[in-house]
């Protein structure tokens, strides 16, 4: 009988079938939920297998995982079949000891994880541990070895080694196990375990991303007190890489010139931030992260110190022609503008050298130039010209480095000085701001950052929005963001009934605090729940009060509408609202006296100016000259809060495609909670509530005027009291629904029903 040659399986064969266990294993273990076993991605099969797995090993389990994949890693790449029998030994020292360290740290140490607990830590393990040791919860490693270490009677390691003998010895078991496993010496493995611990992090934090949420929500820090410095100014961007070319000529040593490429970022702010955990209502969602905006284009400077070092000289020599020696000391080359620090001798008046400006500005052969005389703080002149290589401020640099630094409740990224620095300021200080300039200068690019930066940085439970757009296009893709109170309002009624809703809810807010007997909106947020007071309310108490910002664009447009309706809502909102959370946005094309009127300039102490068409534009927003000279495109005049000295600074942009992008992404996680349908639509009877008297001042009026003329119609209650066409509207229809007029009939003219006695009125 002939012998018959042995059939030996292929080496690559016995690699994938291990490696595809291994997989089948990963993927049963990765989605096992006991509470649905249907929902296992490899079904009930899987299901079963990660149970008995996670029963027997607990966490153990990923170690098992691990040796079967470098099995069949290594039937695939090398040629020398591994000694199993004694690699297997070893490994099941290793496996014994860790899951006996596990176990001894789920007993000394609380382990909270809720992904944990729905996969390893469950009442599976209770209802199938044998009486009466029924009282475990959980087991980092399996059942059978927390029986051994912990309820075996009599016999079990806790009581035979106690925990520090339990820790000792197996630490040590699993160290030599380990060392024979790997065939390798002590330090070098720790380092590789190191490296690839961080490795299998990285890619389990992606994998569990893109499955399911984590539950553990990153949020920013809790920023300061309200009461601080209304404006922070963040260490400037990250400077090129490559260094500037030397020159062939020697720069003037008593010439210091500073540019975004010298300038470093403050160590202080460097840090990174931590994160708290929030389980609010919005527990599963996520700020935008910052990989979704794009990076700036950086422009090449490569003769850029010589280009200011020579125009230092001219406007030294320029200042000499007219008799003035004064001497430029440095010179601060921002995004788009360069400064240069002229120190002019004692006895020279600084008028005398800003009547120059034209002159200057011939000699240096700039578009315009703007001249502080003198500069806040500092014995010097300063002469601000366009800079040879004008840089975009990058919003994503900015979100980067307001990130790392110090938090703020509502942060508005504006832009970048001419000195480099950020201006990021704080809405809640401001705490109301009027934006002014004309077409194409970047007002509406300036709106968009805010609106992002609240995107950025805010959840719809802490910010919510009311965005009023009459052009209909700048505003609209913001329409469905959960931070939404209601649609974009387009319409002239609209923003009036809206900026009456906003009065109407800083009155409820008000009330809610006085009967908490609380001061402001952070205080109520902070505060410890007393459930005797809040229940006994008249009204519901929220757990937490969001802010609300409004941004009414083409202010203008609306005030040429209703300008006496919207003016009086406007001003009590300013007035009052800082306190619970209320602040408004006012951006407006042309700053006159009929559109920013007094009332409402008394209430907004922030400003902020693009290039707009003369002067007197530039005297109503910022009290001052100057606004009429900035280049457009982004180049700015700040206003902040409490003080009158003016910040020039460069507007940060930011594209359409990250606006989309970022609104793509929060759209993606929660759906629109609007709080009012629609504004746009809302009757003006809708405003008041059943059985209330009427509250515009001016019904008595419009009724004897219809009623002794015998005519009703909008235009002419608005021609003879001189209001708005919206309050003339609201009028007539409260004066319709009191019976006084009939209803409209097509093109007839309305009935006048009641006459004019004291009664009727």
């Amino acid at each position: 009988m002939s012998d018959k040659p042995k059939i030996k399986a292929h080496p690559e064969i016995k690699g994938l079938l291990n490696l595809t266990l291994t997989l089948f294993l990963f993927l049963s273990v990765l989605s096992f939920t006991h509470e649905v076993p249907s929902a296992n991605w490899l079904g009930l099969v899987g299901y079963y297998v990660a149970l008995s797995l996670l029963y027997t090993f607990g966490l153990g389990t990923y170690l098992i995982m691990g040796y079967l994949g470098w099995i069949g890693w290594r039937f695939l790449t090398t040629d020398q079949k591994p000694k199993l029998t004694v690699k297997t030994l070893y490994f099941s020292l290793l496996l014994l000891s860790v899951c006996l360290l596990l176990n001894l740290i789920a007993e000394t140490s609380s382990v909270p994880f809720p992904f944990l607990q729905k996969r390893i830590f469950s009442e599976i393990y209770v209802n199938g541990y044998p009486a009466p040791h029924r009282i475990v919860r959980f087991n980092l490693g399996g059942v059978p070895l927390y029986y051994l270490y912990h309820d075996l009677p009599t016999f079990n390691l806790e009581h035979l080694l106690s925990n520090i003998g339990v820790f000792i010895t197996f630490s040590i078991t699993g160290l030599f196990s380990l060392i024979l496993l790997t065939n390798t010496r002590v330090i070098p493995l720790f380092k590789k375990l190191l490296y690839f611990l961080k490795e299998a992090q990285v890619l389990l934090v992606k994998v569990i991303k893109d499955i399911k949420p984590s539950h553990k929500i990153p949020v920013l820090v809790a920023p300061e007190p309200i009461f601080e410095q209304p404006m922070q100014a963040l260490p400037p961007m990250e400077t090129l890489e490559e260094d500037l070319p030397e020159f062939e000529e020697e720069d003037d040593p008593s010439v210091k010139v500073t540019t975004l490429l010298d300038r470093k970022p403050n160590g202080n702010q460097g840090k990174p931030t931590k994160h708290n955990s929030y389980e609010g209502e919005y527990k599963r969602y996520r700020l935008p992260p910052i990989n979704l905006l794009t990076n700036s284009k950086k422009v090449d400077q490569p003769t850029l110190k010589r280009d200011l070092t020579k125009q230092a000289g001219i406007l030294e020599e320029t200042l000499q022609s007219f008799g003035i020696e004064a001497k430029v000391g440095e010179i601060n080359c921002g995004p788009t503008i360069t400064s240069f620090e002229v120190h002019p001798p004692i006895g020279v008046k600084v008028q005398k050298i800003k009547v120059l400006e034209n002159d200057i500005a011939l000699n240096l052969q700039a578009k315009s130039i703007r001249i502080i005389a003198p500069i806040p703080g500092k014995a010097a002149v300063g002469v601000e010209i366009p800079s040879p290589y004008p840089q975009e401020v990058s919003f994503k640099e900015m979100l980067g480095e307001y990130i790392k630094g110090k938090k703020q409740h509502i942060p508005v990224l504006l832009g970048q000085t001419v000195t480099g620095d950020n201006i990021v300021t704080d809405l809640t200080k401001m705490p109301h701001c009027i934006i002014a300039g004309a077409t194409g200068s970047g007002k509406s690019v300036c709106i968009n950052s805010i609106v992002m930066s609240i995107l950025m940085t805010a959840r719809p439970d802490e910010v919510r929005l009311l965005l009023v757009d009459p052009k209909k296009v700048e505003l609209s893709s913001y329409t469905n963001l959960p931070h939404m109170i209601a649609p974009v309002i387009t319409e002239a009624h609209g923003a009036y009934a809206a900026l009456n809703w906003l009065v109407k809810e800083m009155q409820h807010r008000y009330e809610i605090l006085k009967h908490l007997g609380l001061r402001n909106i952070h205080s109520f947020n902070c505060r410890r729940p007393r459930f005797e007071i809040e229940q006994n309310a008249p009204f519901e108490i929220p757990r937490k009060m969001p802010f609300f910002v409004a941004i009414i664009d083409e202010f203008a447009d609306l005030m040429m509408a209703s300008s006496s309706d919207l003016e009086t809502p406007i001003a009590r909102i300013a007035q009052m609202a800082r306190a619970v959370g209320i602040h408004l946005i006012l951006a407006t094309q042309r700053p006159s006296r009929e559109v920013i009127t007094g009332l409402i300039k008394a209430n907004f102490p922030t400003r902020i100016s693009f290039k707009v068409a003369s002067r007197v534009n530039s005297q109503i927003i910022l009290d001052e000259n100057g606004a009429e000279s900035l280049l457009g495109n982004g180049d700015l005049l700040f206003l902040p809060p409490g003080t009158s000295n003016l910040i020039r600074a460069q507007g940060v942009f930011i594209r359409d495609e990250d606006i989309n992008r970022v609104i793509e992404h929060i759209e993606k996680q929660a759906h629109t909670q609007y709080l009012i349908k629609s504004f746009d639509q809302m009757a003006p009877e809708d405003m008041m509530g059943e059985g209330e008297e009427p509250k515009d001042d001016m019904y008595e009026q419009a009724y004897v005027i219809v009623t002794q003329t015998g005519t009703a119609s909008t235009t002419f209650l608005q021609r003879k009291l001189k209001i708005g066409y919206a309050r003339a509207a609201s009028l007539m229809d409260e004066l319709e629904s009191r019976g006084v007029i009939g209803p409209q009939e097509g093109s007839r003219p309305r009935r006048v029903l009641q006459g004019t006695s004291k009664k009727d009125v």
